[in-house]
């Protein structure tokens, strides 16, 4: 549960709600209509800033990214599962590496 609040900024309870597509008229019966982006914003302060002059190693930079507080791709498609907005295999598809 430590790790679910760390790594989501939801907490985790027993009611949480992993969603799934459900089809309607509006969407054709495929449970998709319209779009909703997943976003990651990486923020340039005065550390990050030197890491990225001094060619710091990616895994140093992602590090101190989620550290002044960047939320994954992944966190953010989590998080929008959760509320609904959309499923885990579209996230996974944006996702995955």
């Amino acid at each position: 549960m430590e790790e679910f609040k760390r790594n989501l900024d939801i907490p985790y309870t027993e009611e949480l709600t992993l969603y799934a597509p459900e089809g309607c008229e509006y969407c054709n019966n495929t449970g998709y209509r319209g779009r909703m982006g997943l976003h990651e914003l990486l923020v340039g302060t005065d550390e990050m800033k030197l890491m990225i002059q001094t060619r710091a190693r990616i895994d140093e930079i992602r590090t101190q990214a989620i550290k002044d507080g960047m939320t994954t791709l992944k966190q953010d498609g989590i998080e929008k599962i959760f509320a609904g907005n959309c499923d885990l295999l579209q996230v996974r598809k944006v996702t995955i590496k």
